[in-house]
């Protein structure tokens, strides 16, 4: 699983479900909506890159690595969100917006938007 983007979502999203709840194979696909294989296919290329694990009873766990960019995603998310919202941007719009942008950003630049989005000031 080498794409940037499917990596971070599926970390993203099991980050954000493991906050209400244990995380089986059948949430993440509900939440993506995707099929049980897709997840499947999915955690087990997440498995072998050393981002998540499962246990006995089949829960998805994230390794350190896993949750550093799960966490790391999720802030960004948010802070687009706030940043678009904060700009008049419907909240359906700036979610679907952030997802995007979340991945495309460099480090640089999302800097600068976190410092406008946290201050007001560039």
């Amino acid at each position: 699983m080498k794409q940037k983007k499917s990596v971070e979502d599926y970390l993203k999203t099991i980050y954000m479900l493991s906050q209400r709840k244990a995380v089986h194979g059948s949430d993440i696909a509900e939440e993506l909506g995707v099929s049980r294989p897709t997840v499947s296919v999915a955690l087990k290329a997440l498995a072998k890159e050393g981002y998540v694990f499962m246990d006995d009873t089949h829960k998805v766990h994230m390794t350190e690595k896993g949750q550093r960019i799960a966490r790391d995603t999720y802030e960004r998310h948010n802070t687009f969100c706030r940043l678009l919202t904060g700009l008049g941007v419907d909240e359906k719009t700036a979610a679907a917006d952030a997802c995007e942008m979340e991945h495309a950003v460099s480090p640089k630049s999302y800097e600068a938007l976190k410092r406008l989005a946290d201050t007001g000031k560039i």
